[in-house]
């Protein structure tokens, strides 16, 4: 019990302000996602290294051959062969040369082969380059979303479950079951929150918006009732005029601005006929509505949190395997978007995070 009141507490360390902020757990587990990210940083750059020895002895293959070439075309490169008499074997009578591109075709073997290991050196270094930064990318989430909470917000843990001990494929294959449950989830929310409106949600939203309009148009007569004016004044709605302005002859050109004024039309619709504005309105939202899929907002926020709720559980359960798996040496990775209360084992009471 000691241990676990220990985990809970959050103990503040000045030297790393956002691990300082984490219980022990969470704070262990983002020290060793932050000693992965280093160590896929240093494997990259080894690996870059061989890369770029291998872009260098490509391009010497290359002017090397490029040389080779050259020499051959100049008729530098041949072979010679002794010329001699038959009646007198022993005798030389001249010298017959015969071009040798043999060293021709060497040096574009040796390029060929070092385009091979470029190629090779090139996928590796993209390869490592992906892994390191898509753990920088998390381990950057990760610090982000601690350093943006409220201040004074309790960082708490999550209370510990225990799981069953999977390994090998089994292991795997249930990463995967998983991570498939994760999608079906997160395709259920966003199906929950793009949802739309009932009609009579819009409906009442559309009466409250002509009425809204209809006062801006409404026309001003106390001085009419006072009998001290004459006329009645509609509200102005004012709109900035940009003109051209020739002057000299045309020789020159200005710019001017100013302003003019007009009662807005659809606003004056509003006030003279709204039952008549309202009824187009509804009639052309029943035409769009999909009531059949709508939710309102009470039923969509707590099918939202219900699903919110799942959500989080599944992905607790997914790093639960995903350490294991880590534990046996077994190449796996999070999920770019993995919730970070799953990944540090915090508190569903901390705020989600949000895009």
């Amino acid at each position: 019990m000691a241990d676990l009141v220990a985990d809970i507490v959050v103990e503040y360390d000045s030297r790393d302000p956002t691990a300082g902020k984490l219980p022990k757990a969470a704070r262990a587990k983002l020290a060793s996602m932050r000693e992965a990210r280093d160590d896929a940083r240093a494997l990259q750059q080894a690996i870059w290294k061989k890369y770029t020895d291998a872009l260098e002895k490509r391009d010497q293959a290359e002017i090397e051959a490029k040389r080779m070439q050259r020499a051959f075309d100049d008729g530098l490169l041949f072979t010679e062969e002794d010329l001699k008499y038959r009646s007198s074997p022993g005798v030389v009578q001249g010298v017959r040369r015969a071009p040798d591109n043999r060293r021709v075709n060497e040096a574009k073997a040796a390029v060929d082969k070092a385009k091979d290991e470029l190629a090779r050196r090139q996928a590796q270094n993209e390869q490592r380059s992906e892994a390191w930064h898509a753990l920088n990318r998390l381990v950057k989430r990760v610090e982000d979303y601690i350093d943006d909470l409220p201040q004074g917000t309790a960082i708490t843990a999550a209370p510990p479950k225990a799981g069953k001990r999977l390994a090998g494929d089994k292991l795997k294959a249930s990463i995967e079951t998983v991570r498939s449950t994760i999608a079906t989830l997160k395709a259920d929310r966003r199906d929950i929150l793009m949802a739309p409106l009932p009609s009579s949600h819009a409906s009442e939203f559309a009466k409250a918006w002509v009425a809204q309009q209809a006062e801006k148009a409404r026309p001003r007569l106390y001085g009419l009732l006072d009998g001290g004016q004459v006329g009645i004044e509609f509200p102005v709605e004012p709109a900035p005029v940009n003109t051209t302005v020739v002057m000299d002859g045309g020789t020159a050109f200005g710019h001017a601005t100013g302003y003019a004024g007009a009662v807005g039309a659809v606003a004056l619709q509003c006030w003279l006929n709204p039952g008549a504005m309202i009824a187009a309105l509804e009639r052309d939202i029943a035409e769009i509505a999909d009531d059949e899929r709508a939710l309102d907002p009470a039923t969509r926020a707590y099918k939202d949190h219900e699903v919110s709720l799942q959500l989080l559980e599944a992905e607790r359960e997914e790093e639960a395997l995903i350490e294991m798996a880590l534990a046996d040496g077994l190449a796996v990775t999070r999920r770019p978007d993995a919730d970070v209360r799953a990944i540090l084992g915090l508190s569903g009471d901390l705020p989600e995070e949000r895009d």
